[in-house]
C-alpha cells in the first residue's frame, strides 16, 4: 500500500517534474556548483550616479537567499551568492569609468570563473524585473544552465515568466522546502523531502504545478554560516538600509535580522499574509541572539534592521529577545522600517525597545478615517492610535514615523483629509504618505502592470517634478477640492506633495518651540542624500541648522536651496507656501528662524480659510 507521500510522488505533475528534470540534465554539465543571484533594486532608467556616490540607494543584504543557503547546508553543494545590487553600487562608487548600462558584465565575470549548471534568481520587486529579463536572455544564449526563479514578483507572474522562457522553474512564495524537493529531482537524490506544492514549470507547452501537503517553512537555526559567504560588513560602503541606518551613521556597518516570519494582520492592501502564509513562526530566541551577537562581535555590525512584519507578535518573546540583547552586553542600534503594530505597544514594551538600542521605527496607521480602517481590515482604531501617540511622547529618544495611504478605492477627498489632519494630531516625528496600489497577489499578470502607471512620489519625473494638468489643483489650492470628490490619480500626486511639505516640514514638531531640531536634521539629512535636488529639503535643513546654532551648515544648505531653485517649476510651486518670501530675507538668528517658521505655518492655514 502506498503512503501519502508515495502517492504524491506518483501524482501526474510530480512525475512530469521528474521527467522534465531528467531532460534538462541532458543539456547541462551537472556538478555541485549553484549560483544564487540577487538583482539590482532600483530602476536603471532613473538611476543617478550622484545619488549612488552619496550612498543614497538601498543596499539590502540578500537575506532571503541566505535562508536558502541555510536550508541547503546539509547537501554536498558549493553555493555562491552574487549580489548584483551590492556589486553594481560598489562598482559605480569606486570606478568613474564604469558604464551603468554594462551591469551584466558583473555576472559575465562571475560565471567565467566557475561553471554553474544551476542558477537561481530572486526577483522580489516589480522594479527588478527588467534585470531578470536581460539576465535570462543572456544565459539562454550564452550559458547552458537550469534557471530557477523565486521571490514575490516571480511568484505572482510565474506562468507568464515560464511562457516567456525566463526560467525553467518558479518556486512560489517561501522556497526553503521547495528548493530542496526540486534539487532531489534534479540530482536524483534518494527522496529526502516530501513532495511540496508550488513549483511551477513548463512541460510540453503546458504550465504544471507540483502537488503536496501545505508547505510550512519552520524557522530553525541561524544564518551565521550563510553570513560567511557575503561581505556583510562592507554593505554600508555601497548604500543604506533605510533612513534609520543612515541616522546610525553613513559608514556604520549594518545588517538585517529576523525574529518572526508572517503577520497576524490581514490588511486589504498587503501581500505579506498571502506570500508567507497564515501561520506565523518565531525563531528560537537563542538562535536569534547568537546570530546577532556573531554579526556584532565577529563582523563589526552596529546597526540592525529588524525585518519582521510583526516583531511584537508575542510580547513575551519580543521582551525575551530584547532582554537578551541587554544581558549579553550586545551594544547595537536597531530600527524597524517595516514597522511595529501600534496597538501592541505599551509602556513596558517601549521601555525595552528603547533600552535594547532602538533608534526608530514606523507604525502603520494608513488612514485617519474610521470607515476606511474597517474596510481595509486594519488591526487598529483611531482610539488605539491616539493611545499609542500619548505613550510615544514619553520616548523622545526614538524617531517614530506613522504611515498613511492616500487614494483607497472610492475614497472621498474628505476621507483623505481625515488622514492629513490625523497625522498632525498624532504628533509623531514624521508621517510617510504613499499612494494606494493594488497588491501584487491580485495583479498576477505582468501585462497588467505594464498598463498601469505607478507613481512613486518625488521620483516619478526628472528631478522629482510632477507634470501638471490644467484641471488639477496644486499646492495650497488642493484644499479647495470638494469634500465628496473621488480624486484622480493625477490629482493625488499633488495632494501627496502638499501633505508631505506641510506635515513633515512646515508643521514638523521638531521645528517647533519645544521640539528637537537635531532629530529633524538627522532624519532629513538621510532623505537629502536620496533626493539631492529637492530645494525644500535643503531649505528646511538650513532653518533647522539655524535653530541648533550650526551657522556653517545652515549657510551650506541655504546655498544648495538657491542652486536647486533655479528651475521655474520650484519657484512657482514653493511661492504659494511662503518659502520664497523667507528666502529673500533669510533668517540668521534663532529667534528670526522661529518667526520665519511661524510665518510659514500661518501662511498655509490662512489660505485654507
Amino acid at each position: 500500500m502506498e503512503t501519502g507521500d508515495t502517492q504524491l510522488l506518483h501524482n501526474s505533475a510530480n512525475q512530469k517534474l521528474k521527467i522534465f528534470c531528467n531532460e534538462l540534465k541532458q543539456k547541462v554539465n551537472l556538478n555541485k556548483n549553484i549560483l544564487l543571484v540577487n538583482l539590482p533594486q532600483f530602476s536603471l532608467e532613473r538611476f543617478e550616479r550622484e545619488v549612488a556616490k552619496n550612498k543614497g540607494y538601498y543596499s539590502y543584504p540578500p537575506t532571503g537567499l541566505q535562508y536558502l543557503v541555510s536550508a541547503l547546508k546539509n547537501r554536498d553543494l558549493e553555493i555562491d551568492i552574487l549580489d548584483l545590487n551590492y556589486e553594481f553600487l560598489k562598482k559605480v562608487i569606486s570606478d568613474d569609468s564604469f558604464n551603468s548600462f554594462d551591469w551584466i558584465d558583473i555576472l559575465k565575470e562571475k560565471i567565467k570563473k566557475k561553471n554553474y549548471p544551476i542558477i537561481g534568481i530572486s526577483n522580489f520587486f516589480y522594479v527588478d524585473a527588467p534585470y531578470l529579463f536581460e539576465i535570462s536572455k543572456f544565459l539562454r544564449n550564452n550559458h547552458e544552465c537550469i534557471i530557477i526563479l523565486g521571490g514575490q514578483n516571480a511568484t505572482y507572474n510565474a506562468e507568464d515568466f515560464l511562457k516567456k522562457n525566463y526560467g525553467d522553474f518558479v518556486c512560489k512564495r517561501e522556497s526553503e522546502n521547495k528548493i530542496n524537493f526540486l534539487l532531489d529531482n534534479i540530482y536524483d537524490s534518494e527522496q529526502r523531502y516530501k513532495p511540496t506544492p508550488g513549483i511551477l514549470f513548463k512541460y510540453n507547452d503546458k504550465i504544471e504545478e507540483t502537488c503536496g501537503e501545505e508547505d510550512i517553512v519552520e524557522l530553525k537555526g541561524n544564518l551565521i554560516d550563510a553570513h560567511k559567504i557575503i561581505p556583510i560588513e562592507y554593505y554600508c560602503k555601497a548604500g543604506s538600509l533605510s533612513p534609520y541606518s543612515r541616522m546610525a551613521g553613513v559608514d556604520t556597518p549594518f545588517a538585517g535580522i529576523l525574529l518572526n516570519r508572517g503577520c497576524r494582520g490581514n490588511c486589504e492592501f498587503c501581500d505579506v499574509r498571502d506570500y508567507t502564509g497564515r501561520k506565523n513562526r518565531t525563531r528560537e530566541i537563542k538562535d536569534f541572539l547568537d546570530e546577532l551577537e556573531y554579526l556584532n562581535k565577529e563582523r563589526g555590525i552596529i546597526f540592525f534592521e529588524f525585518l519582521d512584519d510583526d516583531f511584537t507578535r508575542s510580547k513575551d518573546k519580543a521582551i525575551e529577545a530584547m532582554n537578551g540583547i541587554i544581558k549579553r552586553g550586545i551594544k547595537i542600534k536597531w530600527g524597524s522600517n517595516n514597522g511595529l503594530i501600534a496597538s501592541t505597544l505599551d509602556e513596558e514594551l517601549m521601555e525595552k525597545i528603547r533600552d535594547s538600542g532602538c533608534i526608530g521605527f514606523k507604525i502603520g496607521v494608513e488612514s485617519g478615517n474610521p470607515e476606511i480602517l474597517l474596510k481595509i481590515r486594519k488591526p487598529g482604531t483611531i482610539d488605539t492610535f491616539r493611545k499609542f501617540s500619548k505613550i510615544a511622547q514619553g520616548f523622545p529618544e526614538i524617531f517614530i514615523v506613522d504611515n498613511y495611504i492616500l487614494g483607497f478605492p472610492n475614497e472621498a477627498f474628505k476621507q483623505i483629509l481625515n488622514s492629513f489632519n490625523f497625522s498632525i494630531e498624532m504628533n509623531l516625528d514624521w508621517s510617510s504618505f504613499a499612494l494606494y496600489q493594488q497588491n501584487e497577489s491580485s495583479l498576477n499578470q505582468i501585462k497588467e502592470k505594464n498598463e498601469r502607471k505607478d507613481f512613486i512620489p518625488a521620483k516619478d519625473f526628472e528631478k522629482g517634478q510632477i507634470i501638471t494638468d490644467k484641471n488639477i489643483l496644486e499646492c495650497i489650492d488642493i484644499f479647495k477640492i470638494p469634500s465628496e470628490t473621488i480624486v484622480s490619480k493625477d490629482q493625488l500626486n499633488h495632494i501627496w506633495f502638499s501633505f508631505n511639505l506641510i506635515r513633515n516640514f512646515i508643521e514638523n514638531k521638531n521645528l517647533k518651540y519645544s521640539g528637537n531640531p537635531e532629530k529633524f536634521i538627522s532624519w532629513t539629512s538621510a532623505i537629502e542624500e536620496r533626493y539631492p535636488t529637492h530645494p525644500y529639503i535643503n531649505f528646511f535643513l538650513a532653518l533647522a541648522n539655524n535653530l541648533t546654532g550650526n551657522k556653517t551648515e545652515a549657510e551650506n544648505q541655504y546655498k544648495k536651496t538657491i542652486k536647486n531653485m533655479e528651475s521655474g517649476y520650484w519657484m512657482q510651486r514653493l511661492k504659494s507656501f511662503g518659502i520664497i518670501e523667507i528666502l529673500e530675507n533669510f533668517p540668521i538668528t534663532i529667534e528670526e528662524t522661529k518667526k520665519s517658521l511661524d510665518f510659514l505655518r500661518k501662511k498655509w492655514k490662512n489660505q485654507m480659510e
